[in-house]
């Protein structure tokens, strides 16, 4: 799927509340088991991508240097990533996708710098342009909300499930 920035007109793809039940499911593997997840991750040799405070606090904890990281600073435990360690700052705010905030993921993903992303607003629904725009065999880490850690080993099957979901957001200008 192609998303064009023109004119710098920022457009917000905003989720419709029909679907938010399908997103409340995990897209990938869940894992309950901080050390089952950790052992598989460092048992690749892909990319890390990693989207929340807490499963990106998890990585690092465990010497995990994730190729992106986005986080919010927001999280219903104590989480504390150093400001330092941010690289980049988008505006996100809940519930959508700004097309800056695609648009920089996807020049992000085609870079080979290492980035922790500051998500003014927050960073849960960017799990949708990760997937569309990282590469097949990337994974892709998330925390899903009092069950555990998500994964996902990209590829084009996923990517199509979610270009799916993400053709049924409600288009405006922000």
């Amino acid at each position: 799927m192609e998303v064009r920035d023109n004119n710098q007109i920022d457009y917000c793809f905003i989720l419709p509340n029909e679907l938010r039940q399908l997103l409340i499911k995990p897209y990938g593997f869940l894992f309950t088991n901080e050390d089952l997840l950790i052992r598989y991750i460092k048992g690749v040799n892909s990319r890390i991508i990693s989207v929340g405070d807490v499963v990106t606090v998890t990585l690092f904890k465990h010497g995990i240097k994730p190729f992106i990281a986005f986080v919010d600073g927001k999280t219903k435990r104590v989480i504390k990533i150093s400001s330092d360690s941010y690289s980049i700052t988008l505006l996100n705010e809940p519930g959508l996708i700004r097309l800056s905030a695609m648009s920089k993921i996807k020049e992000l993903l085609s870079s080979n710098s290492h980035n922790v992303v500051f998500v003014e607003g927050e960073e849960d629904l960017l799990v949708i342009p990760v997937i569309l725009y990282s590469n097949n065999g990337d994974i892709i880490v998330y925390g899903q909300p009092n069950a555990g850690i998500v994964m996902i080993r990209n590829n084009a099957l996923i990517k199509e499930y979610v270009e799916d979901l993400f053709k049924r957001f409600k288009v405006k200008k922000c």
